[in-house]
């Protein structure tokens, strides 16, 4: 092993200032979250530079920029430090059921509306298991789960990494939706040409449940002429309700507001837009007791049967 690996491995304190003050792309704001002085920040990053041999970043005015090289150390860095906390976390799980941490990351559709019911049976059947969620976009949650920042991840499409082991967990189904009062709402076999010069409310591009309709508008050679971009779905539900547009949205996300006669479903013309909600974990990650408790959960709640049924019974009556 080259003295600058084991020098990495041995202190991977100084790829994690790297990654901190590639992040920050400044000095002091790196030394802040790293609880260090600025200048001892500088010279980790110099120490680097100097066995390296290469610049790591570009010094403008008060701003840094990484170079070429900065940018293949920190993917490098991200990877060799993901495999030392997985390293950390094998050895730590042989250590009693219902003890140390789980963290979770998930797309919009499975954070917000399938999850919660888990995690509250989880909770009560494992208080003592210290939780960290975050919600973000599927294709972040994929990387969360590549760098080890999250334990298991939720996501709406599929992946095709070769490091990422993918298991389903539910059906879901995009659907259209208005207010219960819209014109289009008592309509059947809505040709999607006729909505198209409506004001849609959108998630901004990289969602999961974006993708998955434009790339269904394309087969159709439509496109939507007026959006209005949130990344909300209660935001979108609220626009819509107001009169403000229409949109569409995962089944999962409509049940109360369908029930309460607040939205409706649009009946549209060759819409099937089904899908799978998966659970994602890194090839090498060696499951801990919390985390294969917390599956066990997952994948016995049934969710694929119950998402088709309320699906259908959510759909206007009379539609083929």
């Amino acid at each position: 092993m080259s003295s600058l690996l084991c020098t990495m491995v041995m202190n991977p304190g100084l790829l994690s200032a790297f990654l901190v003050v590639r992040k920050h792309r400044n000095f002091t704001r790196a030394a802040e979250e790293l609880f260090l002085s600025q200048p001892a920040v500088s010279r980790q990053i110099q120490q680097l530079e100097r066995e390296l041999g290469v610049s790591l970043f570009d010094r403008l005015g008060k701003s840094l920029h990484p170079t070429e090289a900065g940018e293949t150390l920190a993917a490098e860095a991200e990877r060799l430090l993901g495999g030392l906390d997985r390293a950390v976390e094998a050895v730590r799980s042989h250590a009693l059921p219902g003890t140390g941490r789980l963290r979770i990351g998930a797309g919009t559709t499975p954070g917000l509306y399938i999850l919660p019911p888990i995690l509250g049976e989880f909770q009560k059947r494992y208080p003592n298991v210290e939780i960290h969620i975050s919600i973000g976009q599927s294709a972040h949650v994929a990387q969360q789960v590549l760098r080890n920042e999250i334990d298991i991840g939720f996501v709406g499409s599929a992946l095709n990494e070769r490091e990422l082991l993918t298991e389903p967990i539910a059906d879901d189904e995009i659907v259209c939706f208005a207010r219960s009062k819209h014109p289009a709402v008592k309509r059947r076999n809505i040709d999607i040409r006729s909505l198209s010069n409506e004001t849609w409310i959108v998630r901004p591009k990289g969602s999961a449940t974006r993708t998955l309709f434009d790339d269904w508008m394309t087969t159709k050679r439509c496109m939507l002429r007026r959006t209005i971009e949130i990344d909300s779905p209660e935001g979108i539900r609220a626009l819509v309700e107001a009169g403000v547009g229409i949109s569409y949205m995962s089944v999962h996300a409509l049940h109360a507001s369908v029930r309460q006669r607040q939205l409706a479903i649009l009946s549209v013309k060759g819409l099937n837009l089904q899908r799978t909600i998966w659970a994602v974990r890194h090839i090498d990650k060696r499951a801990t007791p919390s985390m294969q408790a917390f599956l066990q959960i997952v994948l016995g709640t049934g969710n694929s049967k119950r998402s088709r049924a309320s699906v259908e019974a959510m759909k206007p009556k009379g539609e083929g």
